[in-house]
């Protein structure tokens, strides 16, 4: 395809709506954009204009700029001198390379001084183009292809097919966060959309008691590596749980078990993520998708630390989920079975609606601090 095309245009999301913050904004994109593809990106008019990169197809190209949060679509172009022959030229080259049955253009003009206007230079080009090729038609609502022009004052941008991104905000413009990262399907789409909205995450796994220990701290790690191709370097923090599980086990009521459990691990993510500079802490609930996941029982989950806790599947169903699994490509590692002991914390009728005063209770029987500090002092931390 970089036969013809010598450039990639990437059209904001939101970004355009930033006001006196928007400098920011774009900046970051740029950085982001630069980093995956490895080429130069300059800043043009409410657009980045992106270098080819080299020894790069257009298909690793799209794979790379779909996942990239901040960007609304982006497309392969011709850029050339702003002067009509040049634009008629290079536009009879696009269409000829697509070879499509119907098209249309669609001019825009940054630079208002160009000798036509939007509608006029978009006629005018019509026509060349038909002179061309005068099998073709113009389809103004379902054409094949829509050539997008962006006449600036010094250069045009002529695109060929459109690609939509993911949206969202540039990640790295929003802040820092820690996600409880598991290996089901929840957390990491979780992770996903807090990227989209401009978050750079970081990510906590609890290491349970299990039978397959390699396997699970494989998974976890695949995990994040498919997420770091949205958002660039990660760091995975691994928490050995196995004596805090057996504490729980041993001496909390079966059918509280699981909010003990889950209070330790909110208390110990607190710690880890302000070790770590984060704002927030983020997980997979879904309200009312499990047991310890009613309002009460997550209210009272919540309680055990004062750190914002961020939700964004709360409202999200399950098959949705799965779908924004399968789509982000996490699903086939979040699908892999492996054995662990979490159904000794799961009672056969789990209690529903907890009460902070009755957990509080419980929990003052034991004396988990130490646990705690052995569990933090013994983190592991990867960097992908």
């Amino acid at each position: 395809m970089n036969t013809i095309f010598n450039a990639i245009i990437v059209h904001f999301d939101e970004i355009g709506l930033k006001g006196k913050n928007q400098k920011f904004f774009v900046r970051r994109l740029v950085e982001n954009v630069s980093q995956k593809l490895k080429t130069d990106v300059k800043i043009g008019a409410k657009k980045l204009v992106v270098s080819w990169p080299k020894n790069k197809s257009w298909d690793q190209i799209a794979s790379l700029l779909n996942i990239i949060p901040g960007i609304a679509f982006f497309a392969p172009a011709t850029i050339c001198a702003s002067k009509l022959e040049d634009i008629k030229i290079n536009s009879k080259k696009v269409i000829e390379f697509y070879k499509p049955q119907s098209f249309r253009f669609t001019a825009r003009r940054a630079d208002k001084s160009f000798e036509m206007d939007s509608l006029e230079l978009s006629r005018e080009l019509g026509s060349v183009v038909l002179d061309a090729f005068p099998d073709l038609k113009v389809n103004l609502k379902t054409a094949d292809i829509d050539v997008r022009v962006e006449v600036d004052k010094e250069s045009t941008a002529i695109l060929g097919q459109q690609e939509q991104g993911i949206g969202g905000l540039p990640v790295g413009t929003t802040g820092e966060v820690l996600c409880l990262l598991s290996g089901g399907f929840d957390s990491p789409v979780a992770a996903y959309l807090m990227m989209k909205r401009g978050a750079h995450v970081n990510f906590i796994h609890f290491q349970n008691q299990t039978i397959n220990k390699s396997g699970v701290e494989d998974k976890i790690k695949d995990l994040v590596k498919i997420l770091s191709l949205v958002q660039g370097e990660s760091k995975l923090l691994i928490v050995p749980f196995a004596d805090l599980q057996k504490e729980v086990i041993k001496s909390v009521d079966s059918k509280v078990r699981m909010i003990v459990y889950r209070r330790l691990m909110y208390k110990i993510a607190e710690r880890v993520a302000k070790q770590n500079k984060a704002l927030a802490l983020v997980t997979g609930d879904s309200l009312g998708q499990v047991a310890s996941q009613t309002l009460e029982n997550m209210s009272v989950i919540a309680s055990a630390t004062s750190m914002l806790k961020l939700a964004p599947l709360s409202g999200t169903n399950k098959i949705e989920i799965i779908n924004l699994a399968q789509k982000i490509g996490t699903y086939d590692i979040s699908v892999r079975p492996y054995g662990d002991c979490c159904n000794l914390l799961v009672a056969l009728h789990p209690e529903t609606s907890a009460r902070i005063q009755d957990i509080e209770r419980a929990e003052s029987k034991i004396d988990f601090q130490p646990l705690i500090e052995s569990a933090i002092n013994k983190i592991q931390t990867f960097t992908f």
